[in-house]
């Protein structure tokens, strides 16, 4: 036999946290103990075949909303409701802690470290406040609570700084009843006078209603992205067969000619058939030529217009400019200039790459932008990370953390990648946008003006914070002289 505490010992108590929860529970802890419906502790719990637990009601009820028998976890579908019988050893840890008057709270309430109202000097962490008490306690000063008869009905919940928020300012009472008639907390007292012949419930049970609502919307709001998506992927598939069957119809028409060029000329010489179906072909090229590159100029102009909804305004950060750079006053110009201009060394001041970052930076989502490139004859436009080696020589590739499309003397547009891919364009751009899908890995390159797609890096992960990132040039005695502009984007 085990040896029994000393007399003198406090009997051991079952308190709200994780090691406690492990002791009584065995291999349980406190999540564990939570309804992922209600997310209260366990009433009857029940497991799915499936293997995961819920309140009995709370399994039940959500099926009915539904109408549709499926883990609200793992979204495994049933194709009969399950007989679900209650399991008797969560159901047991359950009780234990209800018994014992233990509160799992869901939501910290305490704003910031709540210290002990009873001890004196040393600021001591409070483990439990106390609602009757209207007082924080340590674990040594909450042991009363445990003891003595009168102390162990008061109500603990997690610390918490704003204890008089729970008091009514009427009655001096606890607020520990709602009133749904007027959607306001209402002490005993208030029951019986100001709010006598609403309806009233306890605030667990009104907190409780309030998850299951909100977990319900959870499960409505992702039932419509779902269709939502759905709904897109249909919209993008039928655009793509109606492209295609328009490709199909021209060779159809052609080889539709080419059958009556032979019925026509049966009998003659052999090589009238070769030839009809050489300029059938060639009329079917030319056609199919046309056709593709009316439908890549169309998608390219939607997929433009598409990205530019999400322009931001952005200005440059005059504080990581090269020292010959000029920023305008409204941060939206930046030029080569003759004359370095002197600074306190500074780690984030580019050297000796002539390049200066924006001062807006992104780390989700997507956004779009437009810089005007207008007069010049070398450039670099694109986004470059927060963290970016800014001193000594510097290549411009997404290796180094740049996304950047660039324009050099001799007319050749380049993305530099690793290495730089040479970009044919009929129409230079007199503006370049640039559209960035931080989720995607996305960073793409459009001439605005003839709403055209320049090129796109695609498939990378980023590792941080993403900046706009502009290099001008060096000025070549005047004849890279013109700024780049960041201009607003008018839709």
């Amino acid at each position: 036999m085990g040896s029994n505490p000393a007399p003198s010992s406090p009997p051991p108590i079952l308190r709200a946290s994780p090691a406690n929860m492990a002791s009584a529970g065995g291999v349980l802890s406190k999540e564990q103990l939570l309804c992922p419906i209600c997310l209260d502790v366990f009433r009857l719990p029940v497991s799915t075949p499936c293997g995961h637990n819920f309140c009995r009601d709370c399994i039940q009820r959500y099926w009915q909303s539904l109408h549709l028998t499926q883990c609200p976890v793992c979204k495994h579908r049933f194709y009969m409701a399950p007989d679900l019988k209650v399991n008797t050893f969560i159901s047991e840890v359950a009780s234990h802690f209800t018994e014992n008057e233990c509160e799992i709270d869901v939501v910290d309430q305490a704003a910031g470290e709540v210290s002990c109202d009873v001890c004196i000097g040393k600021r001591v962490k409070a483990f439990r406040s106390c609602l009757d008490c209207l007082a924080s306690f340590c674990e040594t000063h909450l042991e009363p609570h445990h003891v003595v008869s009168m102390l162990k009905k008061h109500s603990l919940i997690s610390p918490t700084m704003r204890m008089q928020e729970r008091i009514c300012k009427k009655h001096e009472k606890l607020l520990d009843w709602f009133c749904t008639t007027d959607q306001s907390f209402v002490c005993h007292v208030c029951t019986k006078t100001d709010h006598r012949g609403h309806h009233i419930v306890r605030i667990e049970d009104e907190s409780r209603h309030r998850r299951a609502q909100i977990v319900k919307m959870n499960v409505r709001v992702q039932e419509m992205i779902s269709c939502r998506r759905q709904t897109v992927f249909e919209i993008n598939q039928a655009e793509s067969l109606q492209i295609f069957q328009k490709l199909i119809q021209i060779l159809l028409k052609s080889q539709a000619e080419v059958v009556e060029a032979m019925k026509t000329k049966h009998g003659q010489v052999q090589s009238n058939y070769v030839g009809a179906v050489r300029r059938a072909l060639r009329r079917a090229a030319s056609e199919l030529e046309e056709a593709v590159k009316a439908e890549v100029k169309r998608l390219c102009a939607a997929e433009c217009e598409r990205g530019r909804r999400f322009a931001v305004d952005v200005t440059l950060d005059s504080e990581s400019a090269h020292p010959k750079l000029v920023i305008s006053e409204n941060k939206k110009e930046v030029y080569h200039g003759d004359v370095a201009v002197r600074h306190p060394a500074d780690p984030q001041r580019f050297y000796p790459c002539v390049s200066v970052l924006g001062k807006e930076g992104f780390s989700s989502g997507r956004f779009y932008f437009e810089v005007q490139v207008k007069g010049k004859t070398e450039w670099d436009v694109g986004v470059a990370l927060e963290s970016v080696q800014r001193k000594g020589g510097n290549w411009m590739n997404p290796d180094r953390g740049y996304w950047t499309l660039g324009m050099r003397e001799e007319g050749k547009y380049w993305a530099l990648s690793s290495p730089p891919v040479c970009v044919p364009l009929v129409d230079p751009p007199q503006r370049v946008g640039v559209y960035v899908d931080v989720g995607w890995g996305q960073v793409s390159f459009y001439n605005p003006d003839s709403l055209t797609h320049i090129y796109s890096f695609t498939g990378y992960s980023f590792s941080g914070r993403l900046l706009p990132h502009l290099n001008p040039h060096r000025n070549h005695s005047g004849v890279n002289s013109a700024p780049l502009i960041i201009l607003p984007v008018n839709m």
